[in-house]
């Protein structure tokens, strides 16, 4: 299936902040990546959130105070809301919310 312009740009934005992210905390995120690539972002996304667990990377960045590069702080921008389902959102909202994510970001 073809994927749209906006899941493209979930697409990239993803990989970039994954690469950011095994820049900055060292942490390979080669699972998620492949994911991306293979079966695209909002895919990968669900599964997480099927799953109920958070990013590869979700644990070291936040430690290292960068949630912003996360999967789950990719899926709630509000220009992505037409391709997650709110019961979707909410998963990945409730694990920035439990890290403090929103407070460290001054949101």
């Amino acid at each position: 299936m073809e994927r749209t312009r906006l899941e493209l740009l979930f697409d990239q934005e993803l990989l970039q902040n994954a690469e950011q992210a095994r820049i900055l905390c060292g942490s390979p995120v080669t699972r998620f990546v492949r994911s991306v690539q293979t079966t695209g972002g909002v895919s990968a996304v669900r599964e997480l959130c099927r799953r109920n667990r958070p990013s590869d990377a979700f644990d070291s960045l936040a430690q290292a105070g960068r949630l912003d590069l996360s999967a789950e702080a990719s899926a709630v921008k509000g220009k992505y809301g037409p391709l997650f389902t709110d019961e979707e959102v909410n998963a990945c909202l409730a694990l920035l919310l439990e890290s403090g994510y929103f407070q460290k970001a001054g949101l």
